[in-house]
Formats: C-alpha cells, sequence, structure tokens
C-alpha cells in the first residue's frame, strides 16, 4: 500500500493535523500522479481509495472515519455530529466542523488556501477551503462562527494554513484584485497584479477575534513546488489534490 506524504502541523498533542501532499513524484507531467485523495477531478477511483486506506493506516482509524467534503468555491460549513456522515452533508460544502474524536476532516486543494482550526479546550475543530472566491466571500467567517456557536472561543482557536499559492505566483485580472483591500494587491511581479491571498485569510481570521500569534501562515507555494505539491496553476484543474486534515485524537 502506498505510504502517505505528510507534512504534520504544530499543534496539541491531543490534535493530528497536516496536509497529505504529492509526494516528490518524478514525473510531474501526469497530473494525478502522486498521493491525492480527491474523487471529484478526474482521478481514479481505484488510486483514490488507495490514497485513502493509506492515510486512515496512518491515523490509526478506519477509511469511514474520513470526511471529504465535495468543495465548490461557496461558504456552506458542514457540522459532523455522527457517523457514518450522510454524503448530502458533505454535498456543495467548502468547510467541515467537528466535536468528534478519532474523526479525520480535511479538504483537496491544489493552490487555494486550506485552513485547520481547533480550540483544543473544547475539542472542537474545523478545516475550510479558502480559494479566493470564498475567502472573499466569507468562509472562514463562517467557520468560526460555526465553531463558536458549538462552544468554542476565538480567543483559543489555533489556525494553521497548508500550501498554496504564494503572492509571487498569484497572478490575477483587475477584476478579481478589485475584490481585495488594497492592502493585498502586490503590482511589483509584472503589468499584472498579484494577490496574497494567505495574508488576506489570516486578516479575515484576525478580524473574527483569533489572535495573530495564533495564525500560521503556509510553509510553501504549490505554484512553485508542482514535483511536491498538487497545483492548478502548473498542471490543470484536471490533476490531483493536497489533503488538508484535522483529527482531535480519542
Amino acid at each position: 500500500m502506498q505510504t502517505p506524504c505528510i507534512d504534520t502541523f504544530d499543534f496539541p498533542d491531543s490534535i493530528l493535523a497536516g496536509s497529505a501532499r504529492r509526494g516528490d513524484v518524478t514525473d510531474a507531467s501526469d497530473p494525478y500522479a502522486g498521493f491525492s485523495l480527491c474523487h471529484y477531478t478526474g482521478d481514479s477511483p481505484a488510486r483514490v481509495e488507495t490514497a485513502r486506506k493509506s492515510l486512515a493506516r496512518w491515523a490509526g482509524i478506519e477509511t469511514a472515519d474520513i470526511i471529504v467534503p465535495r468543495q465548490t468555491h461557496g461558504t456552506r460549513v458542514a457540522v459532523i455530529d455522527r457517523l457514518p456522515a450522510d454524503s448530502s452533508v458533505l454535498d456543495d460544502a467548502d468547510a467541515v466542523v467537528t466535536t468528534l474524536t478519532d474523526v479525520l476532516i480535511g479538504v483537496n486543494t491544489a493552490d487555494c488556501v486550506p485552513v485547520v482550526l481547533a480550540d483544543a479546550s473544547t475539542g472542537i475543530i474545523a478545516a475550510a477551503h479558502a480559494g479566493w472566491r470564498g475567502a472573499v466571500a466569507g468562509i472562514t467567517d463562517c467557520t468560526v462562527d460555526c465553531m463558536t456557536q458549538l462552544g468554542a472561543t476565538a480567543g483559543n482557536i489555533r489556525a494553521v494554513m497548508g500550501p498554496c499559492i504564494g503572492v509571487e505566483c498569484f497572478e490575477v485580472g483587475e477584476e478579481v484584485a478589485a475584490r481585495f483591500p488594497e492592502q493585498f494587491i502586490n503590482r511589483s511581479f509584472g503589468p499584472k497584479p498579484h494577490v496574497d491571498l494567505p495574508a488576506f485569510v489570516a486578516w479575515k481570521l484576525a478580524g473574527k477575534g483569533i489572535p495573530p500569534r495564533n495564525i500560521v501562515l503556509p510553509a510553501a507555494c504549490t505554484r512553485c513546488n508542482p514535483s511536491r505539491y498538487f497545483s492548478a496553476r502548473a498542471a490543470g484543474i484536471k490533476s490531483g489534490r493536497n489533503f488538508t486534515f484535522i483529527m482531535m485524537k480519542g
């Protein structure tokens, strides 16, 4: 069975979190080569199932305990309060929140910003997919609101972003740039504007009361490292996805 390639994140010992990534492939020309759990971008179902089984084995859980939403760049948050999870709850969801232990929740990305959040004192965790559309629309606001409605305290939440596209690679049109505050637009890379999407997401999280010291920016740019991370800008949208996850241990 394929061994998952995982970058782990710094959380308390009670929490397992990280990004299952592509995995230093030698042939980056195959857009699906590597380790991907995404079931809706054209990858082989058998390969996706193998990846999910491998991640479950690594995490010490069953495959059914891995929760993977079907994302649409929206703002709907799915609350998982029992298993098995109803697939209709996960359709059109760009964030997942749960209070369950030993249930691994995550989001698929290939340049968008993945964010995992936890209030370790209450055991409330979340994973959110913040592409530029969802970020502007407020997906992280909705996620934090859902967590606090369940009993989390914003001041206790730690938020970590997984690998995503960096400002140096995120070139956009003026119509997209106009959706962001000017402080997140960089015009030093060429004739077209670039957006600092991770910085914008961090700003949004801080605006919901999460202390800046509790917000961790991505460690790498997906577009700059296409043999290590899946990147839609490098390989096209018909490609694999990085899976950024979090789980509260029982």
